[in-house]
């Protein structure tokens, strides 16, 4: 009895290590393919751009798109609720037969309080399709776009950016004050 069940445990977790070593991501529907980029090549904090995607079904099987998940890389928790992220449920159902495309944009704003210079050198967004026909393995279809932003600068406080242009405004206004009298010197060597 008690080799029965050592044999059943044994192949138990055999199921269960090959069911983890298995990869449980999954191919997009037959010819899904998509497309995505920013308007411009970088932006500043702050800064308002347009994303443009387009899905195109470039395969034989007819697909539906049912609705379009964004996440920016400045995606974040905020008090009581997550920023940076949405979901668009499609009003009407979008059914791509073969070679049919469906284009779409969205506006986004670069956030100013930081969460957009994580890294310096931009980050992805990433775009999920959701389809009314399941994926082989249960996968939602994704891709995504890059984008850049530039970090914020300022001028730090110095010698040459607060002293200096006010010595020169007073060093001007001592040459006036002083042709001033120089003027009114001549005026007076004139009469004599």
């Amino acid at each position: 009895m008690k080799m029965k069940s050592v044999t059943i445990t044994l192949l138990a977790i055999a199921i269960v290590g090959i069911a983890t070593l298995t990869p449980t991501h999954a191919a997009p529907p037959p010819g899904f393919n998509l497309y995505a980029r920013t308007d411009r090549p970088t932006y500043a904090p702050g800064d308002t751009g347009t994303l443009f995607i387009t899905v195109r079904n470039q395969g034989t099987n007819a697909f539906t798109i049912k609705n379009i998940t964004v996440t920016y890389p400045w995606k974040f928790f905020i008090t009581d609720h997550w920023d940076g992220n949405f979901t668009t449920v499609l009003s009407t159902a979008q059914a791509l037969a073969g070679g049919q495309t469906y284009n779409t944009q969205y506006t986004f704003t670069v956030p100013t309080d930081g969460r957009a210079s994580n890294n310096i050198f931009g980050g992805t967004i990433t775009i999920g399709i959701g389809t009314a026909e399941p994926s082989p393995g249960g996968a939602i279809p994704t891709g995504s776009a890059s984008i850049q932003y530039s970090l914020a600068t300022y001028q730090p406080l110095s010698l040459a950016t607060s002293v200096l242009p006010i010595v020169e405004i007073v060093l001007l206004g001592i040459a006036v004050v002083m042709l001033a009298l120089v003027f009114m010197g001549i005026g007076k060597l004139s009469k004599k």
